[in-house]
């Protein structure tokens, strides 16, 4: 017998409200219910901390790889303004060697000619005929002079002579090893190319720059790979700036002058733009033709030559080495006056060296506008260099969560400025100097100060040897056009930094250097 509907329906209506009552039970109880809540809280958790980690390996890793590339370009433009310091360097000792090249060989031309020696017989002679004069003065202690002097005097003959045999020796070994030094005379040809001297600063005005370009890029290599590394990359990897692209791989420098040129990629030819502030003022070379002023270069470079070569001349005469040197004539065969007899001629020897055989050749090379002074606008064409360092940026941890802007817009850069310069004289002593008195042609006391400094020349020439490099500021004005400029060269390829016409003070500010 079938259930009436009504009963039916009654009872799945309880059925239903049994079901209502218990989720609505078991819903008021999820407030109270903790089982699991550790588990939800642990999986956001360690979402939060794996986030974390990876932005500080974000950081660090960006940190220190703007640590390394900064420490590449320190370390290759200072190796790169290394280079250019010697250069000026080599340029002044050879300026100087030139000099005592002339001097030498006046020294042993006039070895071999002998004029001096000539003359000491009939001096020696007048003093022999002279001494008995002695015999009758009236002071006692002259009178021994009348008996010495004719003693003395084959004496000083002998040494003479044989000091002039030994010359006379010395010169035939050694002087044509000079004169081919020196090369042809002007009065035969003019235009001859055998000056070794010369010859060899032009070589090193034509290399210097792209020896620095190599280092700096050496330099910039060897800091963005690892030794092993560096040992098994082929030079084809070298080249190749996408090798090793979101890792440490190679990173190419690119030393600028500013004039946003890269140092050696200029003509080197052009004295008015070449890397070393050299001109060559000899005049049958390209350099003087191209200066506004060749002539006044070629007086400065010939007075100054004849400045050291004198000056080198009086060292060979007076050299204290008995052996070698006639000071000894000096002071033991005074009577001759053989020291003074050779200076003189030796230095006519050095002006026909001068005047007649090489009057504008054989001429040390001057530093570029030798007569302006060193202001900063000189200082920052001459002696100024931006050295940067390019390498693609390295990869982002987590690169879903993280991405650098940067890698989209332009490479890494970092970059540092160094200058070449002569420094000052160094205090070496307490309480720093003395004064002297003295009195002027006006009968007044004078003092003066005198400094206890060091010997060395700060003369901003190419005749001081003492060119050095530093580390300075990097706050050229035309920096932020050199870091926006295509580098070009071993770092083709490297996208540099668009800066929008960014002016130095706006650089600065945000500038670490």
């Amino acid at each position: 017998m079938r259930e009436p509907q009504i009963i039916r329906r009654t009872r799945a209506f309880a059925i239903t409200r049994r079901m209502i009552v218990r989720a609505m039970q078991r819903l008021r109880g999820v407030h109270s219910d903790e089982e699991g809540t550790i588990s939800i809280i642990t999986v956001f958790v360690m979402l939060m901390f794996t986030m974390l980690l990876m932005m500080l390996f974000n950081v660090a890793k960006q940190h220190d790889d703007k640590v390394r590339m900064q420490n590449a370009a320190d370390a290759a433009t200072y190796s790169g303004g290394v280079v250019l310091a010697r250069g000026m360097n080599a340029i002044a000792f050879t300026n100087h060697l030139e000099a005592d090249v002339l001097a030498v060989t006046a020294f042993l031309r006039e070895a071999r000619d002998r004029n001096a020696e000539a003359y000491v017989p009939e001096i020696l002679q007048a003093w022999v005929e002279m001494s008995q004069s002695f015999a009758g003065s009236q002071f006692p202690k002259f009178q021994p002079l009348a008996g010495a002097i004719p003693q003395t005097a084959p004496l000083e003959q002998q040494f003479v002579t044989a000091w002039s045999e030994m010359a006379a020796a010395a010169a035939e070994q050694a002087l044509p090893a000079f004169e081919h030094i020196l090369g042809t005379p002007e009065p035969i040809n003019p235009t001859a190319g055998d000056h070794l001297i010369p010859n060899f600063q032009r070589a090193v005005l034509s290399t210097t720059a792209s020896v620095a370009q190599d280092t700096m890029y050496e330099m910039s290599l060897r800091h963005g790979l690892r030794q092993e590394d560096l040992e098994s990359l082929s030079q084809q990897m070298r080249d190749n700036p996408n090798y090793g692209a979101g890792d440490r791989g190679p990173q190419a420098g690119v030393l600028w002058r500013m004039s946003v040129e890269p140092v050696g990629w200029s003509d080197e030819t052009n004295p008015l733009t070449r890397t070393l502030p050299v001109v060559d003022p000899e005049p049958y070379q390209p350099d003087y033709g191209q200066l506004p002023n060749g002539q006044a270069y070629l007086d400065e470079s010939r007075r100054r030559r004849s400045q050291l070569a004198h000056q080198y001349l009086d060292q060979w005469i007076r050299d204290r080495d008995p052996r070698k040197g006639l000071d000894f004539a000096d002071e033991e065969a005074r009577m001759s006056q053989f020291m003074r007899l050779f200076w003189t001629a030796a230095c006519a020897q050095l002006e026909d060296l001068l005047n007649e055989d090489y009057p504008n050749t054989n001429v040390p090379m001057i530093l570029r506008d030798w007569d302006r002074p060193v202001d900063n606008e000189r200082l920052d064409g001459n002696y100024m260099y931006v050295g940067v360092v390019y390498r693609r940026h390295v990869s982002e941890t987590a690169p879903r969560l993280f991405k650098n802007p940067l890698d989209e817009a332009a490479d890494a850069q970092t970059f540092a400025q160094a200058t070449i310069f002569v420094p000052r004289r160094r205090y070496h002593c307490c309480p720093w100097g003395w004064w002297s008195t003295w009195t002027d042609r006006n009968g007044q006391p004078q003092r003066t100060w005198h400094d206890y400094t060091d010997g060395w020349s700060h003369e901003w020439s190419t005749f001081n040897q003492n060119w050095t490099v530093k580390l300075v500021p990097a706050t050229a004005e035309r920096l932020p056009e050199i870091l926006s400029s295509n580098p070009g060269g071993p770092a083709a390829g490297y996208r540099p930094a668009n800066l929008n016409g960014m002016s130095i003070q706006e650089l600065n500010a945000i500038n670490t250097h």
